[in-house]
């Protein structure tokens, strides 16, 4: 995960570790990673995928539909509670074939005790605290814009918190068919 700057874009960039399991459902050619919002059904940033890797740039004057984080309960937001958007999935995706399979940055392909995943904010704050009668915390310091953000799980809780670097790329082994059908809000018109 690459940070610059303010007033500059966000850069992702990695190596897929266990690419080449999927690469013959995928093919070499035209294959792209794209960052996305499932649920919201937009494709946040696109990037070409060469070799195993891969770089995405998010302009940092992209705006997205942020809504009111709404913490649990215990959890306590200084100086005020930040307005946020979750880019939810990474997806390599290869158009010709109209397939793809989704991307997980952890510390493990199956059995991950760390993942993490793209959360904007519109503004700097610092989220702590344990949610009331759940075992989720949070030690996570949010900057104005897009934030690289963990979620550890350890024994008998969940940490949320700033991303550590270094953290690999994993495809998944199940590779999606039809995915503009599977998913048309993300891929209408595209």
């Amino acid at each position: 995960m690459v940070l610059p700057p303010a007033g500059q874009a966000v850069g992702i960039e990695g190596h897929i570790r266990n690419l080449v399991p999927i690469e013959r459902h995928l093919g070499q050619d035209r294959v792209l990673v794209l960052l996305t919002n499932l649920a919201g059904g937009r494709i946040i940033g696109i990037g070409r995928l060469q070799g195993a890797d891969f770089s995405i740039a998010i302009p940092e004057s992209f705006r997205p539909p942020v809504t009111p984080a709404r913490l649990c309960p215990g959890v306590r937001s200084v100086p005020s509670e930040p307005r946020t958007y979750a880019a939810d999935a990474l997806m390599v995706y290869q158009a010709g074939r109209n397939t793809a399979t989704f991307l997980t940055q952890a510390d493990h392909p199956t059995d991950p005790t760390r993942r993490a995943q793209w959360l904007y904010s519109d503004r700097a704050a610092t989220l702590r605290g344990r949610c009331t009668g759940l075992s989720t915390e949070y030690d996570l310091t949010l900057r104005a814009g897009w934030n690289a953000v963990m979620t550890v799980s350890e024994p008998g809780r969940f940490l949320v918190r700033n991303a550590t670097p270094g953290l690999p790329y994993w495809a998944e082994r199940n590779v999606l068919r039809n995915v503009r059908t599977l998913f048309p809000a993300v891929f209408d018109g595209q």
